[in-house]
């Protein structure tokens, strides 16, 4: 089958709200009767109708920063940076794995149930020290492998709390490279509230340090940790209102998200966002093509994100 015959058929399939809650975004929609209604997750604005969905349609239109609209393909394009390739992989994943089951009548996200019960990890497992993660470190921030069935089965279990530090559940970040390339590298909880949490926030915010790192995964908060350098994680790619409004009083705040494409585009658009809303400064370190700040060395770390801490003005 050819690429175009592919998308038209996975344009009929997915809808933009399985999209959305996939992204960790569908949660800052409202559903009005054949529209969802919400913040445009494109440019980041905090207007709470900027940005529409059709659903008998499957088309969205954001009337404020970017004045424009499109179908399910445009919309992934334009919030993960990807190109026609990545972006058929990309659907390809969500109607393969079904993650999601969306009707029409059922869009709006079911309340997220918080799993409290502590679960047994292996934090010496094979995958953790290859990312330069040592045991002490997991078991501080109770991540390791799942041995057990269910839910982690083949998985690294990453316990999640609220911003408060209450345990909320546990994401898995797949193991099999099959699943992984069918379905992806991470697993949330039904419902799990992404866009009003950050990985890690209630180990640093009493107080906020003056200057904090940002990455995309909880691996880069581990290595940055054990090099005495304070950060959080989105879980993504996305920077919701609610999660801006928690960095507000920082003075300096370090962008350091994954060296892709999708990433390169987010570290843009974040920037600008917390450039609007912060009070501090906002830097960027972009990486090498195809490396995470978990693939460097502690060494190849450092040297990235010291200049930023030093006693000296930037």
């Amino acid at each position: 089958m050819s690429p175009s015959l592919q998308f038209n058929t996975l344009k009929k399939t997915i809808r933009i709200a399985t999209v959305l809650d996939d992204k960790g975004l569908l949660s800052t929609f409202t559903q009005r009767g054949d529209r969802l209604v919400g913040p445009c997750p494109i440019h980041g604005g905090d207007n709470q109708n900027a940005f529409v969905v059709s659903l008998s349609k499957n088309l969205w239109y954001c009337f404020t920063g970017c004045n424009r609209g499109g179908d399910i393909v445009d919309l992934v394009r334009r919030l993960d940076g990807k190109n026609f390739q990545q972006t058929l992989q990309y659907l390809r994943t969500l109607a393969g794995c079904q993650k999601i089951r969306l009707s029409l009548s059922s869009v709006t996200p079911k309340q997220f149930k918080p799993f409290v019960r502590i679960l047994p990890l292996d934090h010496c497992t094979a995958w953790l020290r290859q990312k330069k993660i040592t045991p002490q470190t997991a078991a501080f921030f109770e991540v390791g492998a799942y041995h057990g069935k269910g839910f982690l089965a083949n998985s690294i279990g990453i316990r999640l709390h609220d911003l408060n530090g209450h345990p909320i559940g546990y994401a898995a970040r797949r193991l099999l490279s099959a699943t992984v390339k069918r379905c992806g590298k991470y697993q949330f909880p039904p419902a799990f509230p992404k866009s009003t949490t950050l990985y890690n926030y209630h180990r640093i915010a009493e107080p906020l340090p003056d200057r904090l790192l940002i990455t995309e995964c909880p691996w880069g908060v581990m290595r940055l940790h054990q090099l005495n350098f304070p950060a959080v994680a989105l879980m993504g790619t996305h920077l919701s209102d609610i999660q801006c409004g928690l960095l507000e009083q920082v003075k300096d705040i370090v962008l350091m998200l994954d060296g892709d494409n999708a990433g390169v585009k987010a570290t843009h658009r974040i920037k600008e966002k917390l450039r609007k809303k912060v009070k501090g400064s906002v830097h960027s370190i972009y990486l090498p093509f195809g490396i995470d700040p978990d693939d460097l060395s502690d060494d190849e770390l450092r040297a990235k994100v010291s200049p930023f801490f030093s006693n000296q003005p930037f």
